[in-house]
């Protein structure tokens, strides 16, 4: 889930990107180094980087200006695309073939006569493993290799469910944002908030950790001289963040047993169990 460290932390990552567009390897568009750090500057730090020259940003989320915006009702979805299974199970006959590769979480489940029997697979596994241990579950069943025989079955079904990483949003919030620069001169923080307010006026959005979308709103810039006689120039940039609280589970596909059903009249059709 975003939280509040997460929000900071992506600020000053865009930032970064901002004032470095060439890399941090590069020279920064201020033509000194710049600190960039989530939170208040520590004052011997500060005053270190502004005695040499250079100058600081900090992300700061300001105290009380945030309130509650949840609106959605919370409904678990996918966080990628559901990935195909990678263990197969193949039904001719009375035989089952248990192919593919391992990968642990999957579920092998079979239909046999209308009574399901699913095992989970391990890592440790491999697919002889997997039939026999498919096998010891099902009545009649024997297996060799990486196949089962089923004797007495006159409906067989097999299918692999897949683990799937779901999530969904229970909250939604706003909170404020300073962007501060500490600067050693007027120039200097002439070329460094520019950029930095540019960059960020030009994203509506803007993508938090956990790939969810968080919006993004200017509320207002702040220059102050009042630190001058200790050659600190400041600038805050403001910024409004709604983001979102998520849950994250792991859940599995639900198993397609399909069969082919022939009546004595009429085409052939598919039966979901």
């Amino acid at each position: 889930m975003a939280d509040l460290s997460d929000v900071t932390n992506t600020l000053a990552q865009l930032a970064t990107a901002a004032l470095y567009p060439g890399g941090t390897a590069q020279p920064s568009v201020a033509g000194v180094t710049v600190t960039i750090a989530s939170g208040w500057p520590e004052p011997t730090q500060l005053d270190a980087i502004l005695a040499a020259g250079n100058a600081m940003l900090t992300v700061y989320p300001m105290e009380g200006m945030e309130s509650n915006t949840t609106r959605f009702p919370a409904q678990m979805t996918p966080t990628t695309a559901i990935p195909a299974a990678q263990l197969s199970l193949s039904v001719t006959g009375n035989q089952i073939a248990v192919g593919g590769s391992i990968n642990a979480g999957e579920a092998a489940t079979v239909n046999v006569n209308y009574r399901v029997y699913s095992y989970a697979v391990q890592a440790s596994d491999t697919t002889a493993t997997v039939a026999a241990a498919l096998a010891a579950l099902i009545p009649g069943a024997v297996a060799s290799g990486a196949g089962i025989a089923i004797t007495g079955a006159f409906e067989i079904a097999a299918a692999v469910s897949v683990p799937v990483t779901m999530q969904a949003e229970i909250a939604r919030q706003t909170r404020l944002f300073v962007l501060t620069a500490w600067c050693p001169t007027p120039a200097i923080r002439d070329l460094m908030i520019p950029a930095v307010d540019l960059s960020l006026k030009g994203m509506a959005r803007i993508v938090m950790p956990d790939n969810t979308w968080a919006r993004l709103i200017y509320r207002g810039t702040l220059e102050t001289d009042i630190l001058a006689k200790q050659r600190i120039y400041r600038r805050d940039l403001r910024y409004e963040v709604e983001y979102a609280s998520t849950a994250i589970e792991t859940d599995h596909t639900v198993t397609n047993l399909a069969i082919g059903a022939t009546p004595a009249a009429g085409p052939s059709f598919t039966v979901n169990l």
